[in-house]
């Protein structure tokens, strides 16, 4: 497994993680291009510009845009999925992300493409995506205005998480009580954080083994009592 989970892409310390991140890939993923999925319609590539700029900074040749709502190929979608060298996972309501991506299925390959290798980039809305639960959306301020039943998510970390914290290292009331209340633990990082897994966790029953993990800034993994 090879995920990035960031609050954002403009922090020094998110661009050190982006930059440590992609120089741990090989060349030939290097040479595929970047699937940027975008968390709801991004008609005149507001946010999704800005983001390719910086993949082409980094190397990339081509960022290819793909939507869930409008226009949406399953067909073609699929085929851009299986041909990427690494995939980018857009900010946004994380709730109205997850709703799409379980419409569209992708969210079953996309946990099946992690498994075999492809390098994923979380970030903000999508960086919950790839835990357990996005249920600790709600902690930056997420409301579930679509109807998202079920907020199980793609389960490739093991922990649940929040972007955008004020102060990681001093957990709320509200953090903690979340904590207490879904039994999971909670990586906190603030809008200059950033952690990088090369290779993947291993885990035991009791507790969460980092291997070949790298953090910048100062993310605080709150575990369950």
């Amino acid at each position: 497994m090879n995920v990035a989970l960031l609050s954002h892409t403009d922090t020094a310390n998110a661009s050190k993680a982006l930059r440590y991140f992609i120089n741990g890939l090989s060349n030939d993923l290097k040479s595929l291009p970047v699937v940027y999925i975008a968390s709801e319609p991004d008609a005149q590539r507001q946010f999704f510009n800005p983001i390719a700029d910086c993949y082409r900074q980094l190397g990339f040749n081509t960022v290819q845009y793909v939507e869930l709502e409008q226009d949406f190929d399953a067909q073609a979608t699929l085929k851009v999925l299986r041909a990427a060298g690494l995939v980018h996972l857009s900010g946004g309501d994380t709730f109205r992300f997850l709703y799409w991506l379980k419409q569209r299925g992708l969210d079953k390959q996309l946990y099946h493409l992690a498994e075999n290798g492809l390098p994923i980039v979380g970030v903000s809305a999508g960086a919950m995506i790839l835990t357990p639960d996005i249920s600790s959306a709600i902690l930056c301020g997420d409301t579930n205005s679509i109807g998202l039943a079920n907020t199980s998510a793609l389960n490739i970390v093991p922990f649940q998480f929040v972007p955008h914290v004020k102060n990681p290292q001093e957990p709320t009331a509200q953090i903690m009580d979340f904590v207490a209340h879904t039994q999971q633990d909670l990586l906190l990082c603030s809008d200059d954080d950033a952690v990088v897994f090369h290779s993947g966790l291993l885990t035991t029953e009791s507790s969460l083994i980092p291997k070949n993990i790298h953090y910048f800034g100062q993310p605080n993994l709150v575990q369950q009592a």
